[in-house]
């Protein structure tokens, strides 16, 4: 019976004589490879003629016995059997068959290494000749590549020549720079005062218009009232021409009528009334005349009136 009761009506199990042993791959390596260890030492030390003791490999290993009882076995079985040893004396048919088998051995090395030998030496006069190739291929790219750097030398050179030319003509430049900065800004006080005074002509100039307008305006009638004025001078003239017309029908009649008067009272003058007429006809004409100066007068006044609105407005 494995099981057996006891107080408390617990169950226990009785172990086994298999929980006493440690099964072989449970082992962790280090283990096992520090136990083939100390048994490969203590092999050698005898010579290899007797193989070690478990007890001494336990103690050197420091394992238990289980362990050391599985990885010892499975070290025991890995181990080649030792053969028993021969005489000294090589026997002369094998002495024989051996000088000969080394001979033919030696013979097909001999010829093995003289092929390899020859194939080494066309390798390397392959290799030799390429390695000229190269040689020659460097020897022209460092040529041409130190006749690159040279022109490169010498255009940076250059480059830093100009910079350094350029670097004076910068620190010249830089007071007419500033000054230049200082001219801006006055150029720009003074864009800015032309602004302002731009803007109060344009203020005026509106003004101007406004003005300009209103003369437009006085110019328009001053036009219309010449016009009219026009019409009247007309008028004038040709009630002056008319009158003109009349007068000179009147000056024949009186003339007419002088010469009848004459040559009725025989040479004696003429009568007072005659006279008085005749001084009538006198003031009418003045007067006539005087109105049609009078209206070339309101004329010119009119046109120069007329051209100096006309100039105003242009000059606006």
């Amino acid at each position: 019976m494995n099981e057996c009761w006891c107080y408390r009506w617990t169950v226990v199990r009785r172990p086994l004589k298999d929980d006493f042993m440690v099964k072989a791959d449970t082992i962790p390596a280090e283990v096992r490879e520090r136990i083939h260890r100390v048994a490969t030492e203590l092999y050698a030390k005898s010579g290899y003629h007797a193989l070690p003791a478990l007890d001494e490999v336990r103690k050197c290993a420091n394992v238990d016995m289980n362990v050391a009882s599985l990885v010892l076995k499975e070290w025991r079985k890995i181990q080649p059997v030792s053969p028993a040893p021969l005489g000294s004396k090589l026997p002369t048919p094998v002495e024989e068959a051996g000088l000969a088998a080394i001979d033919a051995v030696w013979q097909h090395a001999q010829q093995f290494a003289n092929q390899h030998l020859r194939a080494a030496q066309a390798g390397w006069q392959t290799e030799r000749e390429e390695l000229d190739a190269l040689r020659a291929e460097l020897a022209e790219a460092f040529e041409r590549q130190a006749a690159e750097l040279e022109a490169t030398s010498q255009q940076l050179s250059m480059v830093l020549a100009l910079n350094a030319r350029q670097q004076q003509e910068l620190e010249r430049a830089a007071p007419r720079l500033d000054e230049s900065a200082n001219r801006l800004g006055e150029t720009e006080s003074r864009l800015v005062a032309v602004e302002r005074e731009l803007g109060e002509t344009h203020d005026k100039l509106a003004q101007s218009y406004d003005d300009v307008r209103a003369l437009r305006q006085q110019c328009d009638e001053l036009r219309k009232e010449c016009d009219n004025l026009r019409k009247q001078q007309a008028e004038l003239q040709e009630e002056l021409r008319v009158q003109r017309s009349d007068k000179e029908s009147a000056h024949r009649a009186v003339a007419s009528l002088r010469q009848q008067l004459q040559s009725a009272s025989g040479g004696n003058p003429a009568s007072p009334a005659s006279a008085q007429e005749a001084v009538a006809d006198v003031k009418e004409t003045a007067e006539l005349e005087a109105a049609a100066a009078y209206g070339q007068s309101v004329s010119n006044r009119l046109t120069t009136s007329s051209r100096a609105a006309d100039l105003i407005v242009r000059s606006r």
